[in-house]
């Protein structure tokens, strides 16, 4: 009976936590033995095993286990080895039928994360990721399916609605996009795609199926089975009242939440919040926490995050924090450096800085 030890292996992506480690595995310390890694098997624990599990891999997969070339192949995934990645997706895909390698081989192809040498066997890559990517979606999804298959299908579906709403691989198709979606949102099930329920939430925000209540509906879904940036859209969501009565409490809790999880947009609306319910200095030092550090787009942790919004949240920031030097409003009026935080406004997203200037001429900001 193989040890919970190497259950652990089966899933692991770049690291093993020591405190799910037993303490001995008959199977891993024989093979590290072998291997001449360990002289015995009570040197068995996290660190021996975390050093030489690429070692083991290689070694299983020469002894044809068909489990340890995904494995590998996941690991230099993780690490961003991305030719090793390829190497050892396919040999579990072409060898093994792995349909988890062939999800990553049709992730790597449509993100064009591929050596020059693979790209030249395979000339249109989304096309084909997309090819594959519908291949996959047929698999059974029931009860008896391998574990793991179901989320590969929704996976998959949610890459082709994101190739259909970008025009990768198909030509753009709203439509097809909505419907693979909803596919991969599966009714908010939390086991379900979290990215899909979060698209749907933007999705239904704008202007080709906008309603406003699906929207809510779907970032609510998302929300709670844990986005972080469907948190930010309900906390901007009750901050203007977009779709549902305007909350204040509601918005703050929404973006306090958001912004400690790592959401730059929410921190930058947090400041925005402050600001219009006259807590100034909360505004102020919220704000330039953002506009003084470009780098702080590192700070986010979420996955989803795109550029515009990121950009947006600077614009934002930078706007606010300028006001609040401007008239010395939460730290000392600085004219000349509001003026800088102005400009960078402005850079980084004018029509959200006209529009805020707007508010400011109508008294409203």
């Amino acid at each position: 009976m193989q040890s919970a030890m190497d259950d652990l292996l089966m899933s692991v992506p770049a690291e093993i936590p020591a405190a799910a480690m037993p303490y001995s595995s008959f199977r891993l310390a024989k093979e590290m033995i072998n291997l001449g890694k360990i002289a015995d098997d009570k040197q068995v624990n996290s660190e021996t095993v975390n050093a030489h599990l690429e070692s083991l891999l290689r070694q299983r997969i020469k002894n044809n286990d068909d489990q340890a070339a995904f494995l590998l192949g996941q690991i230099h995934f993780e690490k961003e080895h991305y030719h090793d990645a390829w190497k050892y997706f396919s040999i579990a895909w072409d060898v093994y039928k792995d349909q988890r390698a062939k999800y990553q081989l049709a992730v790597m192809l449509y993100d064009n994360l591929v050596s020059p040498d693979v790209l030249a066997s395979h000339p249109s890559p989304q096309e084909e990721a997309c090819r594959m990517f519908e291949e996959i979606l047929k698999l059974d999804i029931g009860s008896k399916a391998p574990d793991g298959q179901r989320d590969l299908v929704y996976c998959a579906a949610y890459n082709l609605g994101r190739a259909c709403y970008q025009g990768y691989g198909f030509y753009p198709s709203p439509d097809k996009a909505l419907e693979y979606f909803e596919f991969a949102a599966h009714d908010g099930d939390p086991k379900a795609s979290v990215l899909a329920q979060t698209a749907l939430g933007h999705i239904y925000s704008g202007p080709v199926f906008k309603d406003l209540k699906k929207a809510f509906y779907w970032h609510s879904e998302a929300c709670g089975n844990g986005s972080v940036e469907s948190q930010a859209a309900l906390g901007i969501m009750y901050l203007y009242g977009i779709g549902v009565k305007q909350d204040w409490p509601s918005a703050l809790l929404c973006l306090s939440e958001a912004s400690s999880r790592g959401s730059l947009y929410a921190k930058a609306s947090l400041a925005y919040f402050y600001y219009k319910r006259k807590m100034f200095t909360n505004a102020a030092f919220i704000s330039s926490k953002i506009a003084v550090c470009d780098s702080m787009n590192k700070e986010s942790k979420s996955p989803e995050v795109q550029k515009t919004f990121t950009e947006r949240a600077k614009a934002m920031a930078c706007f606010i924090y300028a006001r609040c030097l401007h008239q010395g409003l939460g730290i000392e009026k600085d004219e000349k450096l509001a003026a800088e935080f102005y400009s960078k406004s402005i850079a980084y997203d004018s029509a959200l800085a006209s529009r805020y200037q707007c508010m400011v001429q109508h008294g409203e900001l």
